[in-house]
């Protein structure tokens, strides 16, 4: 039986190659057994990745709960690291843009831009910027 991890590695690249479905089934195996392991940061980020994918399938009454599972953990443990945490704050961010609710993405902006400022993550801190600074954000 392959471990959480290998399952990971194979979910990456099934998603990589832009099998979905194997990715998603693969990401769910591996989050299982985080879960059994309690190991509570690979779990997070493991279905951060899922949300990902149903993001990036416009699916975000499936997205939602994952995202906000996923900063649950990340935000609760410390251990968590910033580029995590950042990676998971910036899509929940496209996700409430993209559902209308300008008044939550806002902070969700703004928090991902300050942890990739403190990271030096030039990119990440521009395309936060661009989105605070978009109109259909501050109307």
């Amino acid at each position: 039986m392959p471990t959480a991890a290998e399952l990971t590695e194979d979910g990456k690249k099934a998603r990589a190659q832009h099998r979905v479905e194997e990715a998603r089934r693969l990401y769910n195996e591996a989050a299982r057994l985080y879960l059994d392991e309690m190991n509570p940061l690979a779990y997070a980020h493991t279905i951060r990745h899922i949300a990902d994918m149903h993001l990036d399938e416009s699916n975000y009454s499936a997205a939602r709960p994952l995202y906000e599972e996923a900063l649950e953990l990340y935000r609760s443990n410390l251990n968590t690291r910033l580029l995590d945490l950042a990676n998971a704050v910036r899509p929940y961010a496209l996700l409430q843009e993209a559902t209308g609710n300008k008044d939550a993405a806002r902070p969700l902006w703004r928090e991902a831009r300050n942890l990739y400022a403190s990271l030096r993550i030039e990119a990440g801190v521009r395309e936060c910027e661009q989105h605070i600074s978009d109109e259909t954000l501050t109307s």
